[in-house]
């Protein structure tokens, strides 16, 4: 089961995070901004939600230091907006934040869970980052983008029109870099945040697939086999996100691993 730290104040915010994560996730809740960056230091943990207001001041400081020292924690805020509060919230989406919540409107469940599983695969996707920046800014933001919008249900269309550029350009520039093709690009971002939630150990190989609308959990293995020649338990067992990575970087022809 995967650790998330919460820095909430607001007692009927807390109650509806429980409802979000579903006991998919171990809570730690934190009272302030020394004990949030003391949670963090718990490898198991992988994702922070934090108030940014809530010993009255954001503590930028503290939220560099955390994306320095554990760049696999995905950090998101969650905050009353406020006019005197625009810059803060600018200055925090430099500081490294991987998602937002406003209090009042992306608070449901649902709403919570959908930030937290796109806050998730951000997180999942700095593992690819240095191992791709050799190559064009469309590959670049074609393999990010696979990775990070993989709850969605891409097509090479839509993965070329969020990487701002046709689809027949899309499609020369993966070529030209001997990446793979958008679909079977947006396959492996998919199977590299399977990965990812594969390693929390009370998520099955079915609960998994659907979450990124596999047709069916022998889809999911049927593809987890074609792509990375494993079935969901040796994905697990070999390393889960890393070692798909590792898998998708030998797909690109480098000599990383």
């Amino acid at each position: 089961m995967a650790t998330l730290a919460a820095m909430i104040t607001d007692p009927q915010a807390l109650q509806r995070l429980n409802a979000a994560v579903h006991g998919e996730h171990r809570v730690i809740h934190c009272t302030s901004w020394d004990a949030l960056e003391e949670a963090c230091k718990d490898e198991s943990v992988t994702l922070a939600i934090l108030d940014l207001f809530a010993e009255g001041k954001a503590q930028f400081d503290v939220i560099r230091r955390l994306k320095l020292r554990a760049e696999r924690i995905s950090l998101v805020a969650y905050v009353t907006v406020t006019p005197e509060r625009s810059r803060d919230l600018f200055d925090a989406g430099r500081a490294g934040l991987d998602g937002l919540l406003i209090a009042g409107q992306d608070d449901t469940p649902a709403a919570f869970r959908a930030v937290l599983e796109r806050a998730e695969a951000r997180g999942v996707a700095q593992l690819l980052r240095p191992r791709v920046s050799g190559f064009s800014a469309t590959v670049r933001d074609a393999v990010m983008v696979a990775v990070t919008r993989a709850h969605l249900r891409l097509t090479g269309q839509r993965l070329a029109e969020i990487c701002g550029t046709s689809k027949r350009t899309l499609l020369t520039a993966l070529a030209d870099a001997k990446c793979p093709p958008p679909q079977k690009l947006i396959t492996w971002g998919r199977l590299i945040v399977a990965a990812q939630m594969l390693e929390d150990g009370q998520r099955t190989a079915d609960g998994v697939a659907r979450m990124l609308d596999f047709p069916s959990g022998s889809a999911f293995r049927n593809t987890c086999q074609r792509y990375l020649g494993a079935t969901p338990q040796e994905i697990r067992a070999k390393g889960g996100a890393a070692w798909a990575a590792s898998r998708f970087v030998l797909e690109l022809g480098t000599t990383q691993s």
